[in-house]
Formats: C-alpha cells, structure tokens, sequence
C-alpha cells in the first residue's frame, strides 16, 4: 500500500471544498477511537458512541476508498464501480446517498472525514485506526515481534465473507485480497527462516502450520514440517502431515507427491520399527528426543492437559466453556443432545477430535443451558435462547467473527444463528444435522411420533448402564471402554428426566424455513450410514442452502469420534483455512411484527399511534425491536427474536386494552434487505398480508415462527392454510395464546 498523504494537505489554496460527512469539530482524542477493520469482515466503530449500520454498498464504497486513500477518485468512476448495472443518474442518485449515509455514521461516530472538490471525493485516514495500513506497516518490519503483530492484525481476507453483484468491485476485490495474501505468506517466510536460524523448533512449527493453512501445496514445507515433528519426538504427527500433504495435492492437482516426499515418507514408516533410526532435521533445528515405541502409538494418545472452565452470564444463566488451540481461525463446537465440557477429555477418541480441531483453530466449546457444567433445572430452552448463549460464549472470548460447527441437534441451532447474525458467521459447519426433527410427508426421513416414544422409552430404561451404541456408533460396539466412558459422560451431563425432556425437544425443532436465509460458506459433512440422520437429510439442506458444499463419508457412525473422524477433521480444516465462497447474499433473518390498533367510533381518524407512542415505545425497547414503518393506527417492528417479537405484541395489546382499545397482531420469520434504515423484502410483505387474517385481540404467527420457539411456554392453536398472492403453496397459520 502507498504511503498516505493527509488528504487535507493536498486541497489548493482558495478552492472551495465541500466537507462530506462530521467529526470535523470532533476532539482529537474522541476521534482516536474510531477504527475501520476490513480484515476478517468489515467492521466501522467507535468506543465512545454508536456507529449506525450501513448498507452493503456504502461499506463497500467505504473499504475502496480507504484502500486507497491518498487518491482522490471521480463520482463517475465510484458509481459505475458498484452501480454500473443502473442507468447513469440512478447511479449517481446512489452515490450520493451512499455518501449521505457514510456521513451520518462518521458523524455519530465522532470522528473520520470525506473529503470532495468537485467531481473527486476522497477518504482522510488522518483519525482513524485502520487495520490494513497498521498490518502493511507492521509486515514491513524485520523484527519477529513486528511480524508476529502482523499476523495478529490479519485476522482473514480482506472483507472476507462480503461479496457484491458488481463485477468490477469484484474484480478489484479479488486483486486486493490477492495482494495482501501474498504479504501475509511473506511474513510467514520471513518468520520461519528466523525461527529456523534460531533454533526455535516449537516456533517453527507455528509458522510452518500457519504457511500450509495459506498455500497447502508447498509441498517443501510439508517435507520440513515432517522433520521438524520428527525432531520433536512425533512420528506419528510427521506420518499424519505426509497424507495431508498427499490427499492436497491429490485433491487440487490430481498429482502424487514428489519423490523426495516420498522418500522421506518410507523412511519414517521404517523408523517406526527401529526408534534410532536417524532422520534428517531442519536447518538449525535440535536432534529427537528418545522415545519408546509405546509413547508412539498411532491411535488416540497423548491427549493434552484438560483445560479450564469458564462460565458468562447469558439472561442470568451460566453458561460453561473451555478454549483450547491457538489457530488462527476461531471455531465454535455445538454439541448434540447433551454434552459435559470436562468428560469429553476422558475419551481418547473424542479428545483426539478436539486436538485436531485446535492444531488449526481456537477451539471454544460450550455445554448448552440446562447440561453438563452450564446452570441445570432451568426449563426447556428455546432454540434463540440458546443462540444468545453461543453469542454471550463468543463476546467472553473476544471471537467477533466465527466457524460454527454444529453436529446432530447443535446443527439447527447454527442454522439459526448464521441467518440471524451473518456479520459474526464466517462459516458454518454441519455434520449429521437435519432440518426437521419429526416426520412428514415432505420430510419423511425424520422417525414418527411413534418412533420418538420407542426411543425415549429405551433411554429412560437404560440410563447409566454401559450404552447401546449400535445407533450411535455401531464401529464402537465392541469397545467396552468407550461404552462405559459414554454412559458416564451421559450420566455427568444431564438427569434422566432433562435427558429425556431434551431428547423430545429436539425433535420438535423444524428450521426448514430459514435454510434459504442462510447466505455464509457452509459445508455439510454426513456419514452414508448414519442411523440416527439420514443422508436424504444431509443432502435435503445442502439443495435448500445456497452455494453450500456438500461430502458424505462412508461409514455409520453419527458422533464426530466415531470411524473416520479424522477424516471429517480433514474436510473441516481443508473447508475453514482454504479460501472460502464469499456469501453471495446481503439479507438478514428477522421477525416482523406488524400491529394494527383498533379505537372506537368516537377515535375514527385519531392518530392512535401517536397517543399511545410512550407505551409502544417502551415495549419495543424491552423486547429489542425497531420500528421501521408506522401509520395512524399501527407499525411494523423488526426483532432479532421471534419470542420476543411475542412478547412485544402481547405486552401492547395488554397495555392499550386498559385504554380500551383493541389490537390485532401479525408474526412472521424471514429474510429482509437491509439498506441503511431501510428493512424490505418478502417478509416485511407475509406479515402485513397476514394481519389481515387477524381479529381484534389476537396474534397471528406463521408456522415458522411456530417452529423457532419451541419450548417458550406460548401455546399455539392451528388457524388453517391461506394462499398468499405471489407465494408458493399455502401458509399455515396459528393464533398465539398467552395472558392478555
């Protein structure tokens, strides 16, 4: 990046400039804590003050100029750059108020400031901490402490996960992201051959690993990564890093490894069965240390230390988790049915899962509310509460942006979170998920309600005793260690009773709905056997996904430890440290209240609204909602959860009943555009459609919100199916029971 002239300096003397956007009478050391992040996402913000969101567009025109910052550009150039597929006026209408919006954030923020003089604008970086320029200066220097920063400034791609319709903004994009790529991998080189001169094997490794995760075909640092564990007395790791490095090469280039590969490969095979076989080292690096052939057993062994438990408050409960692995990339575990965070340790076989997981990511793991070390006795969750405790999980750790990796009934609840909060989704991960939890006609893969019984009756006849795991793992059958470890890791993470309670839970879920608001790189993982998740399943969300990636492995067994989970650890880090898929879309998962209050004759053309403002907007304030839209007699109110938007509407009909009016309510579920302040789309649309099926005093929902809040205590009663104009197929309905 070209070193950045203050763009204040290059005005000419007497030429009239319009200042665009505020913080220009700011003071200094408000304005030190603005920063503009563009590595790992995008992220404008302030610590002294709300900075409003911007639409996809603005934030996009906000990273190009900051890039480069120091060259004015022309109003033609920006508006046919990400609206060249508009007419030339729309376009230029569109600039302007990209501009106006940008201008209000700065503006709020406190600091920042646009330059125009005439037909050029131009973004002073004067105030700002901006992640990029701090990285290139950084990965500038010599000094491992300096580089070491770089690397932990990069936190991904540049603007990693956003994507535009704009194929000019895309071809630039790419340019750019190219670029700082090919920093990056110079710092890493810079850092091994230092590591390498000083004899810091333990180092080394670090920056090797992180090389690979970036350029997975160098196939020479795949051969020194094998001595170098060689050297650290781990044969087993050197064996594991040749197949890596072999099904990569495979994998892009359809090539076998080089014949020194190889070589070096037969070589360690042989050691295996002479322990003082000699094998060559890396430069600098210190000779093996001794060990038994014992301490070097393939299968399951040197599990690490067990780690520390944490706990976060999430709406007053405690929440438990552990973070494990320094990789470069943060990962969240969501575990099935029920988990205990301390005896997953005591399983060498799932403890190996979790030390591969965290040779390439920080690995954060939680037990959910009501199992394992997290708070018991607290009734059944509803799918948004425990994704506001994933949420709660991942600010405590300071992950803004993070892999979500949900197996079996962990699944949908990642599925929820990664539509409602795309901007903190760098990918998802699912493996044996499904989408629906019970039987239906076009869902037939899921058990019956009758099948459901069968199940519970066995696990509440079983519970404690070594575990049937021939549908959990049918390949762990004969394993008497893993069976009785199983039974007492189900016994530590939750009761009979709440066992059994959450078990039903879980198949009462149903996300279908939302899997085409799910718009963040996704693979999908799914055993051809599975008995408790069937294939159809897996392969039912990859078709309703966009863009996701779709693998099945061979074998039955639905547990991430069970045969083949090293290869199920293998497509997970060749899917979260390769490049992933930019999310194609822009839209946000949101429930929709519409209201509408109905006054006596003696009110008609009363702006009822605005009579009763106060108490609306108070309500809307407790439930976290906003309003978007409002007329004489109603509004239409986003939330990021469908129980709250509820809760808010029974709230208000409670309060304006003692005024004695009456209000009908509307909730629906799904995709909105976001531009500014602007929310659109078809669910803002089925919400006002809706309404009209309501009568004074009662809420309407959809199925899908239906769906999302199971095990919230509201009741639901089936209203019918109605056809809604431009919708496919019918909509079924139901009217909400509550107080009020």
């Amino acid at each position: 990046m070209k070193s950045v002239t203050p763009a204040k300096s290059r005005l000419k003397q007497g030429q009239v400039g319009e200042m665009i956007a505020g913080g220009a009478m700011a003071v200094a050391d408000s304005m030190a804590h603005l920063h503009l992040c563009l590595l790992g996402g995008f992220d404008f913000a302030s610590d002294v003050a709300t900075v409003p969101l911007l639409s996809r567009k603005a934030r996009a025109m906000m990273a190009y100029l900051a890039l480069q910052s120091g060259h004015a550009q022309s109003r033609e150039k920006l508006a046919s750059l990400l609206w060249g597929c508009n007419s030339e006026t729309q376009a230029r209408t569109n600039l302007r108020q990209a501009l106006s919006a940008v201008r209000r954030a700065t503006h709020a923020s406190g600091g920042g400031t646009f330059l125009t003089e005439g037909d050029t604008i131009n973004l002073n970086l004067d105030d700002l901490d901006f992640d990029v320029a701090r990285f290139e200066a950084l990965a500038a220097g010599s000094a491992p402490e300096q580089l070491e920063q770089a690397l932990a400034v990069y936190r991904g791609d540049l603007l990693e996960g956003f994507g535009l319709k704009e194929e000019p903004f895309e071809d630039w994009l790419r340019l750019e992201r190219e670029r700082l790529r090919a920093i990056v991998i110079a710092v890493l080189e810079k850092l091994v051959a230092h590591h390498s001169a000083t004899s810091d094997l333990a180092s080394w490794v670090r920056a090797a690993t992180r090389l690979l995760a970036l350029e997975p075909l160098r196939e020479d640092i795949h051969r020194a990564l094998m001595r170098a564990y060689v050297a650290q007395g781990h044969v087993n790791l050197a064996l594991k890093q040749y197949e890596r490095c072999r099904d990569a090469l495979q994998r892009q280039l359809d090539l076998r490894p080089e014949p020194e590969t190889r070589k070096l490969y037969d070589d360690l095979r042989a050691r295996r069965m002479t322990s003082d076989a000699a094998v060559p080292l890396p430069s600098g690096s210190t000779a093996p240390q001794t060990r038994s052939q014992a301490d070097e057993r393939p299968d399951f062994s040197g599990q690490s230390v067990r780690p520390s438990t944490h706990y976060v408050k999430s709406a007053g409960i405690n929440i438990a988790y552990q973070v494990t692995g320094d990789g470069p990339i943060d990962l969240i575990y969501v575990p099935g049915w029920v988990s205990n965070l301390d005896l997953a340790w005591s399983s060498p076989r799932l403890a190996h899962v979790l030390q591969r997981l965290g040779s390439f990511c920080r690995l954060i793991r939680m037990d959910k509310r009501g199992t394992g070390l997290s708070d018991r006795n607290v009734g059944l969750p509803t799918m948004e509460e425990r994704m506001e405790d994933v949420r709660a999980v991942l600010d405590a750790v300071g992950s803004k942006r993070t892999v979500l990796f949900g197996s079996s009934e962990g699944g949908p609840m990642c599925m929820l979170f990664a539509a409602t909060y795309p901007e903190r989704t760098a990918a998802l991960v699912l493996n044996g998920a499904y989408a629906s939890g019970r039987w239906s006609k076009d869902y037939p893969w899921a058990k019956t309600s009758d099948q459901v019984e069968e199940d519970l009756a066995v696990v509440e006849r079983e519970w404690g005793e070594p575990t049937d795991m021939s549908n959990a793992a049918p390949s762990l059958m004969s394993d008497s260690f893993e069976r009785e470890w199983f039974a007492a890791y189900l016994r530590n993470s939750a009761s009979p009773a709440d066992a059994i309670s959450l078990w039903r839970w879980g198949t009462e879920i149903d996300v279908r709905d939302i899997l085409p608001a799910i718009h963040v790189p996704t693979l999908i993982v799914q055993a051809t056997g599975d008995r408790w998740v069937k294939r159809e399943e897996g392969r039912y969300l990859a078709t309703h996904i966009e863009g996701a990636r779709y693998t099945e492995l061979a074998g039955r067994d639905h547990v991430i430890w069970g045969e083949n989970s090293d290869r199920l650890v293998d497509e997970i880090q060749a899917f979260v440290t390769g490049a992933l898929p930019a999310a194609p879309g822009e839209g946000v998962l949101v429930s929709v209240l519409s209201l509408e209050i109905g006054g006596p004759p003696s009110d008609a053309g009363a702006d009822l609204t605005d009579r009763h403002a106060e108490a609306i907007r108070r309500e809307l304030l407790i439930a976290e909602g906003r309003q978007i839209k409002r007329s004489a007699s109603g509004f239409l109110a986003v939330f990021q959860r469908p129980t709250r938007s509820i809760q808010c509407a029974i709230a208000i009909r409670q309060r304006l009943r003692q005024s004695g009016l009456e209000v009908r309510s509307a909730v629906h579920t799904g995709e909105c555009e976001v531009r500014g302040d602007d929310f659109t789309g078809v669910a803002i649309e089925l919400s006002s459609r809706l309404l009209d099926h309501a009568r004074p005093g009662e809420i309407i929902a959809s199925r899908t919100v239906r769906d999302l809040v199971v095990g919230s205590g509201l009741m639901f009663e089936e209203r019918g199916d109605t056809e809604i104009a431009g919708l496919a197929g019918s909509l079924q309905l139901f009217s909400v029971g509550g107080p009020g």
